[in-house]
């Protein structure tokens, strides 16, 4: 294992982030991606690096007003508790205030990890309707999940 770095990736990551989104989709813990929606995407992305291959990611989607998802959120197997996704999460956070985000929510099977990291717990119902019927609508969980939403105010 070299360095391991949190980078933007680029266009030539979109393979490596892939990958790792099918894996993790296949096991239920992520929704499913394709190739040609992480490159439309490619900005909202943060991965972990091991050399050139990419070991961990997790994305920034934005909602109006001032409110920011944390979402995609994997690392590969190899590769955990060497606080790398606490590292892609604080890159997310760091890049919301940035852009002046007020509050930064995420659906987690793992809310423990993001309580760790500040985040508190929160009912779904206070989530934009654009977030459930655009991407928990074509969950196979969708209606019945057991996702639980976090939120973390930058304010």
């Amino acid at each position: 294992m070299q360095d391991l770095k949190i980078v933007k990736p680029t266009l030539n990551d979109v393979e490596g982030i892939f990958r790792l989104v099918e894996h993790f989709a296949k096991k239920g813990d992520i929704l499913m991606r394709s190739r040609e929606n992480i490159t439309e995407r490619i900005r909202e992305f943060f991965c972990a690096k091991d050399g050139d291959s990419v070991v961990g990611i997790a994305s920034l989607r934005l909602f109006f007003p001032y409110l920011a998802e944390v979402r995609t959120l994997a690392i590969d197997e190899n590769y955990q508790g060497m606080s790398l996704g606490k590292r892609l999460v604080e890159a997310c956070i760091d890049e919301a205030r940035s852009l002046g985000v007020k509050d930064v929510f995420a659906l987690t099977f793992k809310k423990e990890f993001f309580i760790k990291l500040g985040f508190r717990l929160i009912d779904k119902k206070q989530l934009p309707s654009k977030k459930i019927w655009e991407d928990c609508i074509n969950c196979p969980l969708f209606p019945n999940c057991k996702e639980e939403a976090v939120l973390l105010s930058l304010k």
